[in-house]
Formats: C-alpha cells, sequence, structure tokens
C-alpha cells in the first residue's frame, strides 16, 4: 500500500509555493524600477507626497527589526535542529523534505529581516520587505498551529521538552505575525499645501485589509455631521489628485479612449482581474465545508459516527467560518480597488478630457442654424434627426459629464464579473456534477431556453436605453435653454406654452422608462425563475429517472450552490447589456474628443512668454485673400458637391484682404448682420478659413498646467504705475464679446481675471470705463457680486465689466465687438475719450467694431466697411475721404455730426469704501441637508407612488415572496427526511458521544426540549417515498411558480407607481421653478437648476422605487434568517441580538457618513457643471484672452473637490463590509457548533435547512444597511428636489380680479409714489416715481446706465413687487390681477433678445397663432426682408423653416433684436415697452425701423427706453431718471430749449445737438400748429 502523504508535508510544499513567489515578485518589483525608473512622461510632472505629519503622528521603528531578527535567528535554528533530527532518526522521505523546506524557508525570512534592517521605516523598499515577511510568517504560523495541534492529537500527555519544538514556532511564529501585520509605513504624509493626506499609504496590512485608516475619518464625519466641510476630508494620494490624473490621462492621448482608460488605470483595473478570478474559488469553500458538515451529522444521526466525526465537524464548521472572513476580505479589498479607484479616478479623467477638449473644440454651434439639406433628411427617423441637433448644444455636452462618464466609471467598477461569473458557473458546475451526477447536466441544460429570451430582452433593453439617453438629451438640453430665457419666457407669460413642451419630451422619456422597467421585470422573472426551474429539473432527473435518493447534505449543498449560481446565471446577460450601454458612452465621448480644434496661428504661444524680444517677428493682423464661413461638423463622407451646397447654404464673406496697422484703432462696420463678428472671430481662429490666410497672434493651446509662464504668472508690486514694465504681451490678445460674457464672481475679480492686482493700473480703469459712479452707488463696491452671466447689473454696466476687462490686461491687441452700443451716447462718449484714447490704451493695437462711426473716426488709422458679403470699402479715413468714398459709410450710420469737444465734468473718483464688513453672497453656496431624510419627505414620496391600498398590496407581496421562500426550502427539508427511516437512528449512540464530549467541555448552547420544526425523521419504507414523491415534487413546483409570480407582480406594480411619482413630481419642481421670482434665477447658477432636473431626476426615475423595494425586501430577508434559525435553535435568539447590535452600531456609523459624504458629493457636483456650462459660454473670451489653462487649473481643483467625498462614500461601504463579515463568520460559527452537539435532538435536514438560512446572514445583513443606506442616499435627490418645491414664489398668474376681455383697451398709464427694492435687505432702487401717460401716448425713458430704467420695465411686468405705491393701466391696478394676465396683455421687447433653438417660425410664433404672411410682414417691417439686389449670401429670412440654434448663436445681436422686435408687431398690442431694443442695430435700420414702429404702433402706448437719444427724440415726451427718481418729464423740444435740462447737457454731449433738435423742431412743432 503506498505511503500517504501526511499533512506536514503539504503545509512544507505551500511554503515552498510562498518562498518561490517571493523571490520572483521581489525580482520582478527591482528590474520593474530599473527599467521604468524617469521613462513616463508623467512621471516630470507628477506630484508626490514627501513632508509627514511626524507633530501630530509620531513614528518610530523602536526594537521592531532587532526583535524580528532574534526571533527568526532562532526558529531558523530550531527548524534546522528539527532536520537534523529528522536525518538521523530516518523518520521518512516526506518528513525529511518537508523540514527541509522549512529550514529553507526560516533562512529566506532571515535574508529577508537583515535587509529589511537596512530599509527602517518609512521606506518604499522597506515596505515592501515587510509585506513579503509577513505573508511568508503567516504561511509558517499556520504550518507551526497545525503541527503543534497534530502533535498534541497524537499524544494528549506529551511532555514539555518534547513539546517545545513545537510550541515555540507557534508563540514566536504569532509575535513575528502581530508584528509584521500591526506595523505603519510611518507618519501620515502632508500634501503640497501642509495639509493631511489619509493614511492608506501608510496604513498596516490589518489596517488596509480591515480599512482601519478610515475610522477616524468615520468618527470625524458622524462627529460634524452637517457641519462637515471639504476642508475637513483629508487630502487623497497623489493618484487620485487631479493634477496628477491630468498627465497620466494624458499620456495616452491619441489612442482609443477604451485603450486610454486601461492604461491609465492598469494596476487597479488588474487587481480586478486577479481578484475576479481568485475570489470564486474561494466562494465555493462553503458550500464544499457544508456537504462534508452535512455527511458528518448524518452519520451521527444515522449511528455511524464517533468522536472523530464531531472533531471532523469541528473543524469542517471553523473551515467555513475562516473561509467566510477570507473571502469577504478579499471581496472588500475588490471592491475598493474597483470603487475607490478605478470608479473614482475614470470619472475624474474622463471630466478632465471633455473641459480639455471644450476649452479647445471649434463651436460649431453656429452652424446649428445652417440650413439642412432637405432632401437627406426626407425619410430619416425623427431620433437621428434630433441627435445632430442635439450632437452641439449645451445640454448634450453636460449631460457626457454627468450621465456618459458616470455610466464607464460606473461600468468600470464592476465589469470584472466578466471573469468571475463564468468561474463561478465552471466551479459550480462541477460541484453539482459530483451531487447529482448527470442530472445537474440536464438541469443546466434548461437554461438554454432562457437565452433567446434573455438575447431578445437585452436588445429591446439596448435599444430603449439609447433612445431613453437621447430623449434625456433633448429635454436637459431644453431645460437648459428654458432657464437660459427664463426672462423672456416670463416677459411673455409663455410658462404654460412651455410647460407643455417639456412634458410632452418628459412624457417621451417616461415611455421609454416604462419600457426599460417592463424590461428589467423580465430579467427579474429570469433572475428568479431560471434557478428554480434547473433546480427542480435537477431533483426531477435524480430522484424520477435515475432513482437515487435526495438527501440532506444533496439537497441543501445543492441549493447553495443553485443560489450562488444564480447570479452568475443572470449577471452575464445584464453585463453583456451594460457593456454596450457602456460602449455607447465611451463612443459619444469619442466622437466629442474627435471634433474639430480651433485652428492655430503661425504666431501661436508667444502669447504666453514674458520674455519678449525686439527680435521676435512683428505681430501681423490681417486677412490675405481670405474667404471665411461659420464652422461646421464636418462628416468625413460628405461629397464635393454637398460641400459646395453647404458653402452657398452658410453665411461666408468672400474675397478679405487688409492688414490691420499695429498699435492703432481700426474700425469694422457695416449694417446689421452683414457679418462684422464673423470677421473678428475668424481673427481668434473661431472660424472655417475656406481660402487664403489669416494672420493674427493667438494664445497657446493648452497644453500643460505649469504657470509659470502663464500670462497671470506677473508680480509687479501693487503701487506700480499705470502700465508697469513688462506688462503689455505684444502677442496677447484680449477680445470683448457683443454680448458680455461675465463670471459669476466679484466685479473686480471679473476684471482683473486672474491677473495681480494694481492700485493704480485697476483705479485708472474703472475711470476709463466709467464705473466709478456704478461703483460708488453699490453696497460692496467693486465687490459686489454680479451672479450668473451678471444678471444684477444693467446691459450697459455689463458691456463696461466686460470692457474693463480687456483694457486692464496685457494685451497688446485688443478686440471690442460693437462694445458701444449698450451704454447711452454720453458715456460712449466718454469711453471713446477718456478709455479707446486714454494712456491705458495708447500704443495697444485696437479693432472695434461699431455703428458709432462719426464718434470713433476721428481716432482711426483704419475702417473696413462691409456689405453683401464682401469688404467694400478698406482703408484710412483720409483715403476714403481722398476717393469720396466716407459717404458711403455714413449712410448705413448717423449723419456726420460736429462732436462738442467741452470736456466732461471732472469726474468724482469714488474711492472703494474699504470696510471690514464681507460683501453680501449673491449667489449662496449650494444648501445641504443634515441627519437622516426627514420623514416628511418619505411621507411625501410615498403619496406620490401611491395611497395606502397601494402600499398595502406591495407589503403584501414582499412577505409572500419570502414566505414562498421559506416553504420551498422547508417542504425540500421535508422531502429530505422522507428518506430516512427510524431504524437509521440510533439516539443511544448519538446521547453516548454526546455526552463523552459534553464531560470535558461546557457547552452552553446545548438545548433541553425538543424543536417543534425539527420533527423525529419520518418512518417511510422505500416505497412508501416512491410514491409520495410525485406529491414532494409537484407541491415544490408550485410553491416555486407561486414564488416567481408574485415576485414579478410586485415588480411592476412598484415599477408603475415609481413611474406615477416621478411624473408628478416632475410636474410639480417644474411649476415651482417656472413660477419662481426672478431673483432666484439671479442668485441661483443655471448649472445648479439643470443639476436637479437631470441628475437627481435621473437617481427619481431610475434608483428610487428598486432601492425602496430592495431595502423592503432586504429587511423581510433578515428578519426571516433570523426567525428560522432562533425556531430551530432558540438560544440562538442571544447570540442574534449581540451580532444585531455589533451590525446596527457599525451600520449606523456608517449610514450616517454616507448620507454626509453623499450629500457633500451631490453639493460639490453643482459647481463642476456651473462652470463647465459659464466655459461653454464664454469659450471664445477665454482662448482669446489666454486664459485656458486657468480655467483648466480651476476646473481641476473642483474636481478634487467633488472626488474627495466620492471616494470616502465608496471606501465607507468597503469598511463596513468587513466588520460584518466578521460578525457573521462568528454567528455561522457558533450556529454551526451549536447544531453539532445537539445532535441528539436535530437531523440533517434540519441542520441542512437552518444553515442555508444562516450562512446567507452576513451578506444579508450587510446589503440591509447597504440598503438603507442607497435608499437614504437616493432620497438625497428627493431632499435636493423638495428644497426647490419650498422655494418662494411669484404672485399667482390668476387672481379673483380678471381683467376686461379687451384690456388693455386705450393704454393710459398712471404711477403713484413708486418705490422699488430688490430685496428686503437691499436698498431701494426707484424712490417714488409718480407720472402719468396718456393713451397712445409714446414716451422716451433717458438716463444715465444704472439710474433705473430696466427697473421700471421690470416693474411694470411685476418682477419685482412694488414695495410701496401703484402702477394702473385703463384703471386697473396691475397688482391686483395675476401675473400672467398681467404680462400677456404687455409687449416687452426686452434688451438682451433671447431666441430658443428651433426654426424661424418657431420662433416667431410659437404657440401657431399667426398665419405666414403675418410672419413675413413683420419680417419686412423690421427690415429683416428686403428686395436687395444679388448678394453673395443667401437671406435666411425667406425661409420660415430655417433652423436656429440654441441661444439664437447663428444670428448676430442685431438680428435677434430685429427678430424680437418683429415677434412684437405680430403681437400688436395697446401698452407696449421696449428696452434698447435696437441698441446693436446699425442706425441706418433704426432710424427705418422707428418709422415702422411710429405707424405700425400709432394706437399703441409706447414706453422705450433708450440709451441713442435718436431713438426717441421724436417721441412725445422724455422721461429723465436719475438713480431711481424723476429728474425731467416734458417733451423733446421743451427740453432741449431749456439749457439747464438734463436732457439738453445730455443731446449737448451726444455730438448730435444740432441734428436732434433739427429732428425734435420737425416732429413737435409741427403738431403744435396742427
Amino acid at each position: 500500500m503506498a505511503e500517504s502523504i501526511p499533512v506536514a508535508f503539504g503545509l512544507a510544499i505551500s511554503q515552498a509555493v510562498f518562498l518561490a513567489g517571493s523571490s520572483i515578485a521581489l525580482s520582478v518589483q527591482k528590474a520593474y524600477h530599473i527599467r521604468h525608473h524617469g521613462e513616463s512622461v508623467s512621471k516630470s510632472h507628477f506630484k508626490e507626497d514627501t513632508a509627514r505629519d511626524v507633530a501630530n503622528t509620531p513614528f518610530s521603528n523602536g526594537n521592531r527589526m532587532s526583535r524580528i531578527i532574534l526571533e527568526t535567528i532562532v526558529l531558523t535554528l530550531l527548524s534546522g535542529y528539527v532536520l537534523i533530527d529528522y536525518v538521523t532518526k530516518n523518520a521518512g522521505v516526506y518528513a525529511v523534505i518537508g523540514s527541509a523546506i522549512t529550514f529553507i524557508t526560516w533562512i529566506y525570512c532571515f535574508v529577508l529581516a537583515v535587509t529589511a534592517s537596512r530599509f527602517p521605516l518609512p521606506s518604499a523598499f522597506g515596505w515592501s520587505l515587510n509585506v513579503h515577511l509577513c505573508v511568508l510568517y503567516t504561511a509558517l504560523l499556520i504550518s507551526s498551529t497545525i503541527n503543534f495541534i497534530t502533535a498534541l492529537l497524537d499524544d494528549v500527555y506529551i511532555s514539555l521538552a518534547h513539546a517545545l519544538p513545537f510550541l515555540l514556532p507557534v508563540l514566536f511564529g504569532f509575535d513575528l505575525f502581530y508584528t509584521t501585520v500591526t506595523v505603519k509605513n510611518g507618519s501620515p504624509f502632508l500634501d503640497e499645501n501642509g495639509k493631511i493626506v489619509n493614511g492608506y499609504n501608510v496604513e498596516s496590512i490589518i489596517g488596509t485589509l480591515y480599512f482601519n485608516w478610515i475610522t477616524p475619518i468615520i468618527i470625524m464625519v458622524n462627529k460634524k455631521s452637517s457641519k462637515l466641510t471639504d476642508e475637513d476630508l483629508p487630502t487623497l494620494p497623489p493618484t487620485h489628485r487631479s493634477h496628477n490624473m491630468y498627465y497620466i490621462f494624458g499620456e495616452s492621448r491619441g489612442k482609443k479612449l477604451l485603450k486610454r482608460i486601461y492604461l491609465g488605470n492598469s494596476l487597479s483595473i488588474n487587481i480586478q482581474g486577479l481578484l475576479g478570478t481568485v475570489l470564486p474559488m474561494i466562494y465555493f469553500s462553503t458550500p464544499f465545508f457544508l456537504k462534508r458538515l452535512l455527511i458528518v451529522i448524518q452519520e451521527i444521526t444515522s449511528g455511524e459516527g464517533d468522536t472523530s466525526s464531531y472533531l471532523r465537524g469541528l473543524v469542517y464548521i471553523l473551515g467555513m467560518a475562516i473561509f467566510i472572513t477570507i473571502s469577504n476580505l478579499l471581496a472588500g479589498q475588490l471592491w475598493f480597488f474597483a470603487q475607490s479607484n478605478s470608479q473614482t479616478r475614470i470619472k475624474s479623467m474622463l471630466n478632465m478630457e471633455i473641459y480639455r477638449k471644450t476649452l479647445r473644440r471649434m463651436d460649431t454651434t453656429v452652424m446649428a442654424g445652417a440650413k439642412s439639406n432637405k432632401k437627406d433628411q426626407v425619410g430619416k427617423d425623427n431620433d437621428e434627426i434630433e441627435e445632430n441637433e442635439v450632437s452641439s448644444m449645451t445640454g448634450m455636452i453636460v449631460n457626457l459629464m454627468s450621465t456618459d462618464s458616470s455610466r464607464i466609471s460606473g461600468f468600470a467598477s464592476w465589469w470584472f464579473v466578466m471573469i468571475q461569473a463564468p468561474i463561478e458557473l465552471a466551479i459550480g458546475i462541477y460541484f453539482l456534477f459530483t451531487l447529482l451526477g448527470w442530472s445537474s447536466i440536464l438541469g443546466l441544460a434548461v437554461m438554454v431556453i432562457a437565452i433567446p429570451i434573455n438575447n431578445m430582452n437585452s436588445k429591446v433593453s439596448i435599444r430603449t436605453q439609447a433612445k431613453l439617453m437621447k430623449r434625456r438629451d433633448k429635454r436637459i438640453s431644453l431645460m437648459n435653454e428654458v432657464l437660459q430665457g427664463i426672462r423672456q419666457i416670463k416677459f411673455f407669460a409663455w410658462e404654460s406654452n412651455w410647460t407643455e413642451r417639456i412634458l410632452e419630451t418628459r412624457n417621451i422619456e417616461l415611455g421609454y422608462l416604462r419600457t426599460v422597467y417592463i424590461t428589467q421585470a423580465i430579467f427579474e422573472v429570469l433572475w428568479q425563475g431560471v434557478p428554480l426551474i434547473v433546480t427542480t429539473v435537477a431533483f426531477w432527473s435524480f430522484t424520477k429517472l435515475e432513482g437515487k435518493e435526495l438527501t440532506a447534505p444533496i439537497a441543501f449543498t445543492s441549493m447553495t450552490i443553485f443560489n450562488d449560481l444564480r447570479g452568475s446565471l443572470t449577471i452575464i446577460p445584464e453585463t453583456v447589456i451594460h457593456l454596450f450601454e457602456t460602449l455607447i458612452s465611451i463612443d459619444r465621448i469619442e466622437k466629442y474628443l474627435e471634433e474639430d480644434e480651433i485652428s492655430g496661428s503661425d504666431q501661436d504661444g508667444c502669447a504666453l512668454s514674458a520674455e519678449w524680444s525686439s527680435s521676435a517677428p512683428e505681430v501681423r493682423i490681417g486677412f490675405k485673400n481670405a474667404t471665411i464661413g461659420w464652422p461646421k461638423a464636418h462628416d468625413n463622407t460628405t461629397s464635393e458637391t454637398a460641400t459646395s451646397n453647404e458653402e452657398q447654404d452658410s453665411f461666408i464673406l468672400k474675397d478679405l484682404d487688409v492688414v490691420f496697422p499695429n498699435n492703432e484703432l481700426s474700425l469694422i462696420c457695416g449694417s446689421t448682420g452683414s457679418g462684422k463678428t464673423l470677421l473678428m472671430l475668424s481673427l481668434l481662429g473661431e472660424t472655417e478659413i475656406k481660402e487664403g490666410a489669416v494672420s493674427c497672434p493667438r494664445s497657446a493651446s493648452l497644453s500643460s498646467l505649469d504657470d509659470t509662464t502663464a500670462i497671470t504668472s506677473i508680480r509687479p508690486p501693487e503701487d506700480a504705475p499705470i502700465v508697469p514694465e513688462d506688462w503689455i504681451l505684444p502677442y496677447a490678445v484680449a477680445y470683448v464679446s457683443q454680448t458680455a460674457w461675465l463670471q459669476n464672481a466679484s466685479i473686480k475679480d471679473n476684471i482683473l481675471f486672474g491677473l495681480p492686482y494694481l492700485q493704480n493700473r485697476y483705479k485708472a480703469t474703472l475711470t476709463a470705463c466709467a464705473l466709478d459712479k456704478d461703483l460708488s452707488y453699490l453696497e460692496d463696491g467693486d465687490t459686489t457680486e454680479i451672479g450668473e452671466k451678471g444678471v444684477t447689473l444693467s446691459g450697459g454696466q455689463k458691456a463696461r465689466v466686460a470692457l474693463a476687462r480687456a483694457v486692464y490686461s496685457r494685451a497688446q491687441n485688443v478686440m471690442m465687438d460693437d462694445v458701444l452700443s449698450a451704454v447711452d451716447a454720453h458715456t460712449a462718449k466718454h469711453l471713446f475719450k477718456k478709455c479707446l484714447q486714454s494712456p491705458l490704451m495708447s500704443g495697444r493695437t485696437q479693432i472695434l467694431i461699431t455703428h458709432h462711426v462719426n464718434l470713433c473716426i476721428q481716432g482711426a488709422a483704419h475702417v473696413v466697411f462691409i456689405k453683401d458679403g464682401r469688404m467694400e470699402l478698406s482703408g484710412s479715413p483720409a483715403e476714403l475721404k481722398k476717393n469720396d468714398q466716407l459717404s458711403m459709410i455714413f449712410e448705413e450710420n448717423v449723419q456726420e455730426g460736429e462732436y462738442e469737444e467741452q470736456e466732461d465734468e471732472s469726474p468724482v473718483i469714488a474711492e472703494i469704501q474699504k470696510t471690514n464688513d464681507k460683501p453680501k453672497t449673491l449667489v449662496q453656496d449650494e444648501g445641504r441637508a443634515s441627519g437622516t431624510v426627514k420623514m416628511r419627505l418619505y411621507k411625501l414620496y410615498f403619496g406620490l407612488v401611491g395611497n395606502w391600498f397601494f402600499w398595502t398590496i406591495i407589503f403584501t407581496a414582499i412577505i409572500g415572496v419570502k414566505g414562498f421562500d421559506v416553504l420551498s426550502n422547508w417542504w425540500l427539508k421535508k422531502w429530505a427526511q422522507s428518506y430516512e427511516t427510524a431504524a437509521d437512528i440510533n439516539p443511544s449512540i448519538i446521547s453516548s458521544i454526546h455526552a463523552n464530549i459534553n464531560s470535558g467541555i461546557n457547552w452552553p448552547l446545548s438545548i433541553p426540549s425538543l424543536n417543534n420544526l425539527a420533527p423525529t425523521p419520518s418512518i417511510l419504507s422505500k416505497e412508501d417515498a416512491s410514491k409520495s414523491l410525485n406529491k414532494y415534487l409537484g407541491i415544490y413546483v408550485l410553491i416555486n411558480l407561486a414564488d416567481i409570480l408574485l415576485d414579478v407582480s410586485r415588480s411592476l406594480y412598484m415599477f408603475w407607481g415609481g413611474l406615477r411619482a416621478s411624473k408628478r413630481l416632475y410636474e410639480k419642481l417644474l411649476d415651482r421653478v417656472f413660477h419662481a421670482p426672478l431673483r432666484f434665477f439671479d442668485t441661483t447658477p443655471v448649472g445648479r437648476i439643470v443639476n436637479r432636473f437631470a441628475k437627481d431626476f435621473e437617481t427619481v426615475d431610475a434608483n428610487v422605487p428598486i432601492d425602496i423595494m430592495q431595502f423592503l425586501m432586504q429587511m423581510v430577508t433578515i428578519f426571516t434568517i433570523v426567525s428560522v434559525a432562533t425556531a430551530v435553535l432558540p438560544p440562538l435568539i442571544a447570540l442574534m441580538i449581540v451580532t444585531a447590535s455589533a451590525n446596527i452600531y457599525y451600520g449606523l456609523k456608517f449610514v450616517a457618513a454616507s448620507r454626509e459624504l453623499q450629500r457633500m458629493d451631490s453639493v460639490s457636483r453643482s459647481p463642476l457643471f456651473t462652470l463647465f456650462s459659464e466655459t461653454i459660454v464664454g469659450v471664445t473670451t477665454i482662448r482669446a484672452f489666454g486664459m485656458s489653462q486657468n480655467f483648466m487649473v480651476e476646473m481641476l481643483r473642483r474636481i478634487d473637490v467633488n472626488s474627495r467625498p466620492m471616494f470616502y462614500a465608496c471606501t465607507v461601504s468597503r469598511w463596513v463590509s468587513t466588520r460584518i463579515s466578521v460578525t457573521g463568520a462568528i454567528v455561522c460559527f457558533v450556529t454551526g457548533v451549536s447544531i453539532l452537539f445537539n445532535l441528539d435532538r436535530l437531523d440533517a435536514a434540519t441542520a441542512g435547512f437552518c444553515l442555508s438560512y444562516v450562512l446567507m446572514f452576513t451578506d444579508m445583513t450587510y446589503w440591509g444597511v447597504r440598503r438603507y443606506t442607497q435608499v437614504e442616499m437616493s432620497f438625497n435627490a428627493v431632499e435636493r428636489i423638495v428644497e426647490f418645491l419650498e422655494m418662494e414664489q411669484e404672485a399667482p398668474p390668476f387672481t379673483d380680479i380678471k381683467p376686461p376681455a379687451q384690456w388693455p383697451n386705450q393704454g393710459s398709464i398712471q404711477v403713484n409714489d413708486l418705490h422699488v427694492k430688490y430685496a428686503d435687505n437691499l436698498e431701494t432702487v426707484l424712490k417714488g416715481l409718480t407720472f402719468s401717460v396718456k393713451p397712445k401716448e409714446k414716451i422716451g425713458i433717458v438716463g444715465r446706465t444704472g439710474s433705473g430704467k430696466s427697473t421700471l420695465a421690470l416693474a411694470f411686468f411685476r418682477f419685482i413687487e412694488l414695495y410701496q405705491g401703484s402702477i394702473v393701466i385703463d384703471g386697473v391696478d396691475i397688482s391686483d390681477i395675476g401675473t400672467e394676465d398681467l404680462r400677456s396683455n404687455l409687449t416687452i421687447i426686452p434688451q438682451d433678445p433671447v431666441l430658443f433653438s428651433g426654426t424661424l417660425e418657431s420662433n416667431m410664433d410659437p404657440f401657431n397663432e399667426f398665419n405666414k404672411d403675418d410672419i413675413f410682414t413683420a419680417l419686412r417691417r423690421v427690415h429683416l426682408l428686403d428686395d436687395a439686389s444679388e448678394q453673395v449670401n443667401e437671406n435666411v429670412f425667406k425661409d420660415l423653416s430655417t433652423p436656429i440654434s440654441e441661444g439664437g448663436q447663428n444670428f448676430s445681436q442685431g438680428q435677434r433684436q430685429l427678430l424680437c422686435l418683429a415677434r412684437a408687431l405680430l403681437r400688436n398690442q395697446k401698452v407696449v415697452l421696449m428696452d434698447e431694443a435696437t441698441a446693436s442695430v446699425d442706425f441706418e435700420t433704426d432710424k427705418a425701423i422707428q418709422k415702422t414702429i411710429a405707424q405700425e404702433f400709432a394706437e399703441s402706448t409706447i414706453l422705450c427706453i433708450a440709451h441713442r437719444l435718436n431713438t426717441v427724440i421724436e417721441y412725445d415726451r422724455i422721461l429723465v431718471l436719475n438713480h431711481g427718481e424723476i429728474v425731467e418729464f416734458q417733451s423733446p423740444l421743451t427740453l432741449l430749449r431749456d439749457a439747464n435740462s438734463a436732457f439738453y447737457k445730455m443731446c449737448r454731449n451726444s455730438g448730435e445737438f444740432e441734428n436732434l433738435l433739427a429732428l425734435a423742431i420737425a416732429k413737435h412743432e409741427l403738431v403744435d400748429t396742427t
């Protein structure tokens, strides 16, 4: 007979494996470091931490290494002695080889220990050696312990001398294990700012496995709760910081996105793959030990066992507990690398890459309005067209950051199941085959029927998900657009119409969501049904076909394996679905990253160099035989014919040939819509050059984050002169857009734009831009927050702040797009004289687009005149005058007039008050709820889902599902018992064995009474068993079928309720936001509101119903487990209470920490979207100023702030799972031991029944805690939505008092003692205005910027409620009627024209109230349609189907104003307010429009706010405002004849006095004589 291999030899082999693994790993590690040292591009930029927090957390190695070396020497000598002893005594080949391996392992450990002493901790290599030693000491300790126990079992009375060689390795081995497993790698690190870094990189081995390093963070979060701030959270390790990730991810730029994601996260992805391979093997240790335990129990209960059976039983129970702990520890590490590493980092990497692209991408938004080839659209699916429309919209780009990056990073956290599940299946099938033989294969073959159903369902799910995402994109884009244009919507009382339009899109989205829910229900049928069918078929085949007995070990082990396989069977198709979704998202982001970028320049990069020398090439700005057009997204498949068609369709400028003189002022002029902005943007590289060349310096494209060469890096002294040395950079550019782009910051921060504060230059800039007076009226001066897009400033103030930014900048080349249009004539003159011709601007190359040619031409060196898509004139004013061409320019503008040369009154330079008071914050930081989610929120949501009857059905269904589950297992127990007979049992043998064991050990869990759930096994003959087989099988099938049907019904019913809640909640939020006061939109960034409609509603739609259902199911499951365990063994109740208490303690800590971190994550996400949205709008300005790098750095800072709470929220889950796994292992061990020592009262079937539930206890308890947290986290979205539901609302749209049917029918206005404040805590803006307007009267409202003109217009529409006084229109006090009744009966043409994406027709007539002829007539009257001669560009207004891009960006500012005016002409109401309605229109068109207004609105009362005095000089009366008070209110002629009147001075300062006086006389004296 062959000699059996002893256990000691097997253990020695395992030591050899670890030894070989350690030596190979160290060799590879060394070689890798030598090979890759300094190779990586990113290494030079990678910021490592070096400083440590020694002061607060001192670290010392002490005598650790001495102790390790000493003990290792002792054990090495001891193992050598044992080897010699075995050799001399001829102990046998296995014993000698085994002890030799142990001796070599101890020598290797000694060498490692000595080497480690040369690298004392903290040290990277020293730590690596410590890990190797720890692994080896652990292997040696396990071997020593088993050898010691074996020696004791062989000889209970062994002497101490003989036991010492076995005992010493255990004692010293434990100390060595403890020393290496608990030591930390030094004190915690400090980051570059001196802030503490979390302890992950310095934690001990045991601390890493059990996540002890996050315990102090959890305690701190629990302690601080709602007072927790980002500053409280420790910094993440260097690998998780955005600065380092930017370079790591950037290193692989140019490769496919999927490959880049892998290369940037290879370590964590590889670890996921490795652990995903190892864990399935460990998972199946539980059924392995369970089967052997049940066989032992069967042996004992059948009388075949002996004392060693109990010992084997104990070993199996201990093995089960140990492997449960090991598998949970490894699973904890797997999910840590999956979520805290891969998911967090990939999301950050994708977001920063998308943002980087946005800073470089060619903006094709304008071309969204280019005519599409209608032939191409025929037969296209609506969704396809929509996708193209959406492709360049803000909402879609924001969605890439919010949805797509989340989806990709989410999948990256569990992709490894594609490895894990097949391995689990393979091992599971093998185990099943050993249990059930070919019956298991027959059972698993049944799965084939599920594959086509699953496949079809997967396809439907993928298709629907894609449509759902597309529809969600559309809705978010629509919401974003609506929120950007909310003023316009409110002005025209369009809330209800837009609500209808949005809800229409939302309902289609919910339709797709309904289909998704149904596919999920089908997946659930497969999830629940397939394993049950497989089990049933396998058991049927095993018992009926093979005629074998379904004993307890076979039945319950099979059940455990089938339950484990349930996940593997269904996770694979689910993973495939998510993989496809992820690939769609990767494709969307990849397409975006591949879009065209702005064109380079031969003068690129110089702008960023402060050290410019005279040897550098001269700056050249101009065009050479250039043809330019708006950029368009290129399609590689486009043919040449299509390209030529596109050129005809899109707007172009042809044959441009001009060089703008350096260091001088140049003007670009032309009629509205002639292409002036296109010309300027072409210089900035923002357009498509179709032919020729464009020369202009541009800032270098974003390549690094090194700010030492940035424009903002200069640091002159604060008291430097107005133009400090080296301040102006010859290649730098500043740009002022037509629509001022401002950041959500203070006025000062907007002007400085990242540059250092220089007192003299800053004050001179304020004076030059006429901002002194404005700041003196603001309580907080230049520290006043201006809100998103500068909403709190008037149009003129915004334009001047944007101009001040360019003036203060370091740019030699300043480009200004129509900055003078937004200000009054006096201010325009001030800006020209005191700004454009001031020392601040002298010597700088200035290019100005303007209609104020007569004002600016005297200081201009060059003039370019554009007409009909061509450069009509170009040259110096002198040359043009000489050639008699100057008159052509003035025909398009205003008659040349003599400008007064008198000096303005010396400006009062307002010293900005330096007070200690903190300036008022306009945009508050986003609020964060504290503590648990309030019960009222649950009540609100549950009420939206359904009434008490709905919830009664749901609870009944949940309890029913679990009831059937228990019944199914109980019936299986009965079935297994039916094979056992009374003859098999010998109670006396069990009792005697039991007594022998109990005599030596006091077992507290032996129970005195018989348990009703564990009856004495049935006494059935084999014949009887065969007869009852059909009964057992039939009832088992019926129970399982009922279970499946009830489960699916419950899911569908809950989904239906969830859909209903989503629909109702969305309608409520939309209604509340639409009826919020205007100040809410001024103080709340659009990104924050969009976040509610995007991310929060995605959570409410997809997660909340599922999370509630899963939590309720989990709670019932835990209750079921406890009930079953305590019913079988009542004394277990004490253990369950203790365990539950421990789990609740950890659970509460986890829930509280997780909840706060989730809230921080939500709140810190909004600033990301806000900056992103802000950047998309202002990207041209950012690029022109060369500020891309600064904005990228700011985005990285915000990404860091957002990723911290996300990282900790993920890690907290791992912390709680490892702790609950320990309690689970204890419960499993104690339950197993209790069953083992109560076998005189229990049988194998009952034991299997009980253990099958107890084994689920760990997982179910953990998931119970997780599900509760998930509910709380998901309800965070509900909480944030409800926060908006509870906000203040403006006056109701309708009241009991209704205005008369045709109101207003006359147009008389009476304003009495009008006082207005923007908010209760702010100063009065309009102070006691009293005036009356007769029917049909035309009133011009003038006054300096900020005098209260626009505020008066807002008061008429009740955007600002009257603080005191009244406005009465045709006898109706506007305060008494509803806002919709009021606004729908007045017309306003606002200062900032807003168009919505769609067509020309949908903008002119959004709700189909007029016919096409009416629309064309209106367009003619505002001179957008004419019968002009042949032009280069076709008139797009001839076609009402002309697309309009988001915000109307494919039209000029002037064209947008004219479209808004045409829209007002269509409405033709009795009271019309015009707020700077023609400010951006050339003078010639303005004059023609005023004639149109006089004709078309002859029967209407007009209140017209204007800066151009020409606009209102022919009106009946002029209302002059100053600081919110009426200065004068008379006819223009009367005021012009009074030399002391304010209006007279304004006209004098405008330089057009004679012209204005002539117009006033012509109008008013004619009227007087009649």
